[in-house]
């Protein structure tokens, strides 16, 4: 699949070190959004399986490539490397690539499908090419990517697992795009797709950077990202991602053991979907602050992560899915 030649719109390199605050509005209004979800003691079984060894194993993988800069030799290996775990987890019909063109480069997002019942979609996504912030055109240098963002990648990985012998009532979408780091490339080629093909989308949720606690309340605490009208430019959606957002909070007390923060959606994959109407959250670590020595550095390793918050992270983000997407 080949995005068509069009104009479309541009973002500069993201930065998530200027992140807002969340809006004192969404703090007032969260209070009415609240409402009590019970156990269900069918997620509950699933939620079980999220395996930590899994995620380091793939942890380890995903970050063993020299780099994964969209400019580097390697983003095409890793776009292979994603589509056959993705097979090998049984999704032998639902991957394909998604290609487009953006500054001359020839470039891939994976996309695997698991059909559902209902014509609703919703997308799970990450990002998995990196940057170094000393020279964002450096595509040589070692960048090994570990939290940002091979966390969100092997938590898709996860979830995709555990999801593939499970029966839902909407269509999950598994997504994988490149290009983030230089302006959204992937997300702003595939949220057109989503668009002109009128696929009925119901939320995304996006998981960019999800593994390290350092600059978090505590080695407890995951941000959620909402869409409270600071970052965004359509203000019909909002509402419904918050709602979703603190579901997905309600999620968390039920399955994990974190507690939730939030902030708005920023400087991500989400943001071109929003900006064409869509209701878009994410799960966050909060740890792109100009503080934190490994962003966008070759110190973004594995042994800097969390495995354990990793993991607890990608059970809240299941539950979530199960809850919406509607175990049959």
């Amino acid at each position: 699949m080949i995005s068509k030649n069009r104009r479309i719109e541009t973002y500069p390199p993201p930065d998530k070190t200027t992140t807002p605050t969340i809006s004192p509005s969404f703090t007032k209004n969260r209070q009415m959004m609240l409402k009590k979800i019970s156990i269900d003691s069918s997620i509950a079984s699933q939620v079980a399986l999220v395996s930590a060894i899994n995620i380091q194993t793939w942890i380890d993988g995903l970050s063993s490539f020299h780099n994964r800069h969209s400019k580097s030799k390697y983003i095409n290996q890793v776009a292979e490397w994603i589509k056959n775990e993705m097979l090998k987890l049984g999704y032998v019909n639902g991957v394909h690539f998604h290609e487009y063109t953006e500054a001359g480069l020839e470039l891939k997002n994976v996309i695997c499908d698991k059909g559902g019942t209902s014509q609703k979609f919703i997308i799970i996504c990450a990002h998995y090419d990196t940057i170094l912030k000393e020279n964002l055109d450096d595509a040589v240098s070692r960048a090994p990517g570990a939290d940002d963002n091979a966390s969100g990648v092997v938590a898709l990985l996860e979830i995709a697992r555990i999801l593939s012998l499970l029966n839902l009532e909407h269509n999950i979408q598994f997504v994988f795009f490149s290009g983030e780091e230089q302006g959204l490339w992937g997300s702003k080629h595939y949220a057109q797709h989503i668009k002109e093909n009128n696929i009925d989308l119901h939320f995304l949720i996006n998981m960019d950077m999800c593994g390290e606690t350092g600059f978090l309340s505590s080695s407890k605490t995951t941000n959620v990202d909402v869409d409270d009208g600071q970052t965004g430019v359509v203000t019909t959606n909002n509402e419904a991602s918050q709602s979703f957002g603190v579901t997905m909070e309600q999620m968390a007390k039920n399955y994990t053991d974190l507690e939730v923060e939030f902030d708005p959606i920023f400087a991500s994959d989400y943001m071109p979907f929003e900006a064409r109407g869509y209701i878009c959250i994410g799960a966050y670590d909060g740890s792109a602050e100009t503080s934190n020595p490994h962003y966008h550095s070759s110190t973004d390793t594995p042994n800097n992560l969390n495995i354990n918050f990793l993991t607890s992270v990608t059970k809240m983000v299941l539950a979530t899915l199960l809850y919406e997407g509607k175990i049959i």
